[in-house]
């Protein structure tokens, strides 16, 4: 079964470039993924600071397999302390 996952990342003001630039890397890298079908990164209409990403695997063990992946971990090494709290993390069925 397909999988959906849609996270919401709050920016501090100030951290948005990088956040951006340090993104940008994610979505190239994740895309070139076994499994991996979609990996979008969108700003929010309403709130300059606010950042969703979305992304779709094939199954499960794509997800796992991106979790685990070198760069995922440097990806939230990098990104956490840019961030003004705990990112909110959605997963669905597709």
């Amino acid at each position: 079964m397909r999988k959906v996952i849609v996270v919401q990342a709050s920016v501090k003001e100030t951290k948005i470039e990088e956040f951006l630039k340090l993104g940008k890397i994610m979505v190239n890298k994740s895309l070139s993924e076994v499994g991996c079908l979609t990996y979008k990164l969108s700003k929010d209409l309403n709130k300059e600071n606010d950042f969703f990403f979305y992304e779709k695997y094939e199954n499960e063990e794509a997800v796992e397999s991106h979790n685990s992946s070198e760069h995922f971990k440097e990806f939230i090494n990098s990104v956490m302390p840019l961030l003004t709290k705990e990112p909110v993390i959605e997963n669905f069925n597709a």
